[in-house]
């Protein structure tokens, strides 16, 4: 298993694009239900709901100990559970943290990544993440992208409390 992350496109992740853009994460194989999701959000950028959408493969696990060279990458994860912290939201599950064996007898500190995780940004701002759970309820990447399909068009107030806006199901 590989700790390395990998870019399937050349847009940066998090960048400054203007206009509305989700950012994918991915586990390998990006198979099954994950491409059902990138071919969701193909059909959606190309209906104009969506201006663009990149897709960035990550490691099942990554070591939270030593030098793991993710740092980059958990900084990433760190920001969006601060951002989801800040709304009453969680990302736990799907990431957990556990304690791995090694093979030597030893063990380590891993950060359990999700199969998938979307992260939507308005104009550079980050306003959404799916999946998310405020302890009651959860959202999935699957409703998010329902309630972009219904709206035909991005829905409104991405960040106005609630994982999904006003005006679509969850």
């Amino acid at each position: 298993m590989t700790n390395e992350s990998e870019q399937l496109n050349e847009r940066p992740v998090c960048d400054d694009t203007d206009g509305f853009v989700v950012d994918l994460w991915v586990r390998r194989p990006v198979c099954g239900p994950r491409t059902t999701v990138i071919d969701r959000l193909s059909t959606l950028r190309g209906a104009d709901v969506l201006d663009d959408f990149d897709v960035t493969t990550w490691p099942e696990e990554i070591p939270l100990t030593g030098d793991n060279g993710q740092a980059e990458l958990l900084e990433t994860i760190e920001a969006y559970e601060a951002w989801a912290a800040d709304r009453g939201l969680s990302l736990r599950p799907p990431f957990e943290t556990r304690t791995a064996s090694l093979l030597v007898g030893d063990s380590e500190d891993v950060l359990k990544t999700p199969m998938l995780l979307a992260a939507a940004h308005e104009d550079g701002d980050l306003v959404g993440i799916y999946p998310c759970t405020d302890g009651t309820e959860t959202w999935t990447i699957q409703e998010f992208l329902d309630a972009l399909e219904a709206d035909a068009e991005r829905p409104p107030g991405l960040d106005d409390g609630s994982p999904l806006s006003e005006g679509t199901t969850s």
